[in-house]
């Protein structure tokens, strides 16, 4: 995302429905997992802070792994993942480590689809934000939304956060 300048755009944007749900919400449970080479749930003050790791890497099999894992500790809440991507899956998990590949390698391509499909089975919505518009970019994301009857949007960078913010308050009713 900061190759593309879309970092802090995607950081205001989960600060804000962060700071919405926690306002109006507080009944519901907000999580934010960053993935790089690996995913790790982060707290909103981390949002504040966090900065470009310069390691490469759109690691979604295990943002995935990780998102299923949270959902999983409140089965009775509305099941939703809203992810904000730049672009295809690009690193996996082999074991415990992650393993990157430019252009993205086909088991990267079929790990993160199989746990997208985990995911969905457990209960969730996949939601995808995708930033880039390029068609060789969207192509495996369209691919795996489609198959895991998902929704995908393609908001420009500087409608983001409202976008996601609408679309949450749509789904909320």
């Amino acid at each position: 995302m900061p190759l593309r300048g879309n970092w802090v755009p995607a950081k205001r944007m989960a600060l804000a429905l962060h700071s919405l749900i926690d306002g109006s919400f507080p009944e519901d449970r907000f999580d934010v997992v960053g993935f790089s080479d690996y995913a790790r749930r982060l707290q909103p003050r981390d949002l504040f802070a966090t900065g470009w790791e310069r390691v490469f890497g759109t690691n979604m099999q295990h943002a995935f792994m990780v998102a299923r894992r949270l959902l999983g500790a409140h089965p009775d809440a509305e099941q939703q993942v809203i992810m904000v991507t730049d672009g295809e899956p690009t690193a996996h998990l082999e074991g415990e480590t992650p393993l990157f590949h430019w252009p993205p390698h086909p088991r990267t391509l079929e790990l993160t689809m199989m746990e997208a499909k985990r995911l969905t089975r457990s209960g969730a919505t996949l939601n995808v934000f995708l930033l880039d518009h390029d068609p060789g970019a969207a192509a495996f994301i369209e691919h795996m939304v489609r198959a895991v009857e998902g929704r995908i949007f393609y908001p420009d960078l500087d409608d983001l956060g409202s976008v996601v913010v609408h679309d949450f308050l749509h789904r909320r009713g």
